[in-house]
């Protein structure tokens, strides 16, 4: 991600006094001022890379003057050190010092005051930098990271893929500094899924399906898999690497050729099916959580037709392990996890924590190495390897998406409408 370095010119019309002003002490007085350094990013304990401060406009003063000026800084949040608190300007009226941001938050903020020689007091302003945790959760409150759609990872070649706001980005070397992908295709995904291969499909808003053969930087148009569909659809690859299509009163698509060629259910289904993911068991069979009817479904012939299993009432989302347990998420406290492990005959709830509100998403369990992970939206991200016991990684009220790339950097995203304040996204470096 690139450091930004802002500088603002602030006109300033201000009633200029002493440092601690009695009433009726002041003289009119105007001068400009920019700031200096103001939005950087930096990792905790480490200096930002451009000085801050303020460069007063000399010229600008009116009544003209040819007087010194000086400011004073604090640290307000985050528990940085300023080299220097105390700084007299030079002839071209700068005043800068080096911040090295602390570890206390990642939103930080030093205030400034500027007095002229005699002490008296003409304005204050603040200056703002973006601290990142290596070692502990970050707290992002700006920026791409904010509401992240869709994150797909490739391992073998130690990379990873966000989309968020519409936007692409490529991962570089730390969780906080991503590449932002500009590519030439009339191309707007809402969707991203990797198969086996570390080859990327990215379902469009249009309907298409696309392909990447260059880590983003062109889309491929592939196929329409829905092909009276003129908009976005419902995009999952099982393990096998077969593509599945849905959307809500069009039915399920089955691709075993990378999307070039589909096949349609035909049997077993009442209305068409609106699917979450679609995964490979351990039988052949696939299996998916229908959100008409809250009830996994399952196929044996690469979803032709399909027949209800066995349910938790009223699940909302369902997941497949490695060891080929099925997880289910019922509603009872807003979050309750069930296992089975014979196929679906049986369950047994496994967890339930509390939860500010219960609804469901895309984006609820993930494993990395040897962890499984699970967020509860609304309520937080735990770590199990055996779906029986687990483990507290964070708790929250607001966050309701899951996604974890090649580093195993955590990030649990909220939403982000234009009409209300984003959801901060939280994030936890990986190896943690």
């Amino acid at each position: 991600m690139k450091k930004f370095l802002y500088l603002l010119i602030l006109p300033v019309l201000m009633l200029s006094c002493e440092k601690y002003p009695m009433p009726g002490s002041e003289t009119l007085e105007s001068f400009n001022y920019m700031i200096i350094g103001n939005n950087q990013s930096a990792e905790s304990g480490q200096y930002l890379d451009a000085e801050i401060g303020i460069q007063v406009m000399l010229e600008s003063l009116i009544p003209p003057s040819t007087q010194k000026f000086h400011i004073e800084l604090e640290v307000l949040k985050g528990g940085g050190i300023l080299d220097k608190t105390t700084i007299e300007a030079v002839n071209d009226g700068k005043m800068l010092t080096r911040w090295k941001l602390g570890n206390e938050e990642n939103q930080q903020t030093v205030k400034g005051t500027i007095y002229d020689a005699g002490g008296r007091y003409y304005s204050e302003f603040t200056i703002n930098a973006n601290a990142f945790f290596p070692e502990k959760w970050n707290t992002i409150t700006k920026g791409f990271l904010v509401g992240i759609q869709d994150m797909v990872r490739d391992t073998v070649n130690k990379r990873s893929m966000l989309l968020s706001g519409r936007d692409i980005y490529i991962s570089k070397n730390k969780f906080y500094d991503w590449q932002k992908i500009y590519f030439s295709n009339n191309v707007t995904l809402k969707e991203l899924e990797i198969n086996s291969k570390g080859e990327v499909f990215g379902g469009g808003w249009d309907g298409n399906l696309y392909k990447t053969t260059d880590w983003g930087k062109s889309w491929i148009f592939i196929s329409k898999p829905i092909s009276e569909n003129p908009y976005h659809f419902e995009l999952s690859v099982s393990k096998d690497d077969y593509i599945w299509a849905n959307k809500w009163e069009r039915g399920i698509y089955c691709s075993k050729d990378d999307g070039n060629t589909w096949k349609k259910d035909t049997v077993g289904l009442a209305v068409q099916e609106e699917l979450g993911s679609v995964y490979l068991y351990g039988d052949g069979s696939h299996l998916a959580l229908s959100h008409n009817k809250l009830q996994i479904l399952q196929t044996f012939d690469d979803g032709i037709s399909w027949k209800s299993i066995n349910t938790p009432q009223g699940s909302l989302t369902m997941f497949v392990t490695d060891e080929n347990a099925i997880i289910a998420t019922g509603q009872e406290g807003g979050f309750t996890l069930y296992k089975s492990t014979d196929s679906g005959k049986t369950y047994k709830k496994v967890f339930s924590p509390n939860v500010a509100y219960g609804t469901t998403s895309w984006h609820c369990y993930d494993k990395f190495k040897n962890y499984y992970y699970v967020l509860a939206p609304g309520g937080g991200v735990w770590k199990t390897k055996d779906f029986e016991e687990f483990e507290k990684l964070i708790t929250f009220s607001l966050q309701r998406n899951l996604f974890i790339d090649h580093t195993g950097t955590i990030y649990a995203s909220g939403f982000n409408y234009a009409n209300a304040t984003p959801d901060p996204t939280l994030v936890l470096p990986g190896n943690n």
